[in-house]
């Protein structure tokens, strides 16, 4: 019995651990009536909290996200980790962003872990700008309650920072009404507009805005996925989060939710790969 026991224990750490390594590329086609350089595709990162996701330095990370040749790279917020310390754990994070942005142009928005940054100056003194010299020098476009256009593809991508209480686990509240058009007035419907918004609960408030697009994380999938059921728990400790990974619609928005590509704090994931997201926007003349 004890032996049966010693390898049913020993293949349950094998199924997790293989089912927390690795990640998928997963792909998404939109399509639009804006008048875009079509087809653009990009890549979507969110959530690597400086995590050596294929542990080799990320090189085979850099190598997947260089198979989809995108035409830029979205960073959809948490690419680091904010601790109780006056420095990045490692550079982990910024070597990959390094190789990257050589090649790519770069968007970066704020997740939680960033924005504690910015809120909290006392517990994190002068992290902010040192995030911020470290963007600026590799180039990337730091988007901090801005927005900016992507050459000349007709895109436009926004930046949101949620403020931190909206991510609190007890008694977070909800978004104040208009702040989206308070932050960045209206969207220019001429233009295919990308909102980067990095906790997806408040998927109302950004349709409300009316973007082409939103791009959200912070929730990891829901870590565990119950098949057929979905992902359970978010990082707020809610169950069966809502908006736990992949499309969703409402009204003339799509927002996708990414599962995330790295890991911090308790580093499990079961039936819950982490992700790299593509997403290529197609004019819809081109056929759905």
């Amino acid at each position: 019995m004890y032996i049966i026991i010693t390898v049913l224990i020993l293949l349950l750490i094998v199924f997790v651990y293989k089912e927390s390594s690795g990640y998928n590329i997963v792909e998404y086609n939109l399509y639009t009536d804006k008048d875009i350089s079509s087809p653009v595709r990009f890549v979507m990162l969110s959530d690597l909290h400086d995590t050596d996701v294929s542990r080799d330095g990320n090189k085979k990370l850099f190598e997947s996200i260089d198979s989809i040749n995108p035409d830029f790279i979205v960073l959809a917020g948490d690419m680091v980790n904010s601790y109780m310390t006056r420095n990045f754990d490692t550079d982990v994070a910024f070597d990959l962003l390094r190789r990257l942005s050589q090649k790519y142009p770069m968007y970066y928005g704020l997740g939680n872990h960033e924005q504690r940054f910015v809120e909290e100056p006392d517990k994190f003194p002068g992290m902010f700008d040192e995030l911020t010299r470290r963007i600026k020098e590799l180039g990337i476009v730091l988007l901090s309650d801005d927005k900016a256009d992507v050459g000349s593809s007709n895109v436009r991508i926004y930046g949101f920072d949620i403020p931190i209480e909206q991510y609190r686990r007890i008694g977070a509240k909800g978004l104040p009404d208009g702040i989206l058009p308070q932050v960045f007035g209206n969207v220019d419907t001429d233009k295919y507009n990308i909102l980067i918004a990095h906790n997806p609960v408040f998927f109302d408030d950004y349709a409300a805005f009316s973007p082409d697009l939103v791009l959200s994380g912070h929730l990891h999938g829901g870590i565990i996925v119950l098949p057929g059921i979905g992902g359970l728990i978010s990082p707020q400790l809610k169950l069966f989060p809502k908006y736990d990974y992949g499309k969703y619609e409402s009204g003339s928005t799509t927002m996708i939710v990414s599962r995330g590509i790295g890991w911090h704090t308790i580093p499990i994931r079961i039936f819950n790969k982490a992700e790299i997201v593509s997403v290529t926007i197609n004019k819809k003349n081109t056929g759905e």
